[in-house]
């Protein structure tokens, strides 16, 4: 039985993907002078912004574009839609009459994780955060995985210094990018890649060696998985 839940946040649990979208055209436009592809945007998902300027707005101010994204995506809040995918609030909840715990791995910040969660109504469902602010190497590398692990195992009252396997064959990661599922695949945990947000690049997931255990095209199918 799966019993540690890890979510990833955006894209999986709740539909950001029109904000993301948003505030990097605005970045472009003001940087490169032009819009990008959506599928271009799509293909960073999932990576931290100190990650994704360089490759697409190269001999800039890493930290000056950061600023400008976020401040759009701040102003922009509330005026671009954001909400939690249809099914996958009751699917939280019916995860946790079962006994689970439920966990967030994300790349965003601890501070706007937390206002969303807040607003979407549904920061009492989760019992473990783990941001981009908790860990040093971000996904794909199993940091993320781990560190929320540890977090649910010390809620436990286990001790932390090793994950046991069977922990880890107890755990699994709902996440919508390559880099969710090399972050599972890494950590020695089952992973679920989700359908019901965005394009995602097989090509390029397969090139990297990620493969998810499990695809799903609705969260009711989740169910069967436990």
């Amino acid at each position: 039985m799966k019993k540690y839940i890890i979510w990833d946040f955006d894209g999986t649990i709740a539909n950001t993907n029109n904000i993301i979208i948003e505030s990097w055209q605005a970045t472009f436009r003001k940087y490169l002078g032009r819009e990008l592809p959506v599928k271009d945007i799509e293909a960073t998902f999932g990576e931290t912004l100190k990650d994704t300027i360089p490759k697409l707005i190269p001999g800039v101010d890493i930290d000056e574009v950061i600023d400008f994204y976020r401040n759009f995506q701040d102003s922009h809040h509330g005026i671009i839609d954001v909400y939690v995918f249809d099914g996958v609030r009751e699917l939280i909840e019916e995860m946790r009459s079962r006994g689970c715990i439920i966990g967030v791995g994300t790349s965003r910040t601890a501070y706007s994780l937390g206002n969303y969660l807040r607003e979407l109504g549904i920061e009492g469902l989760i019992d473990v955060i783990v941001s981009m602010n908790d860990v040093s190497r971000h996904k794909p590398d199993p940091e993320t995985i781990e560190a929320v692990l540890r977090k649910m195992m010390e809620r436990e009252g286990m001790g932390t210094d090793e994950i046991p396997g069977a922990v880890r064959d107890a755990a699994i990661m709902i996440g919508d990018t390559k880099y969710d599922v090399g972050c599972a695949q890494n950590a020695g945990v089952d992973s679920v890649l989700v359908g019901w947000s965005h394009y995602v690049d097989e090509d390029a997931m397969q090139k990297n060696g990620f493969e998810p255990t499990y695809r799903i095209a609705d969260p009711a199918e989740v169910i069967d998985l436990l």
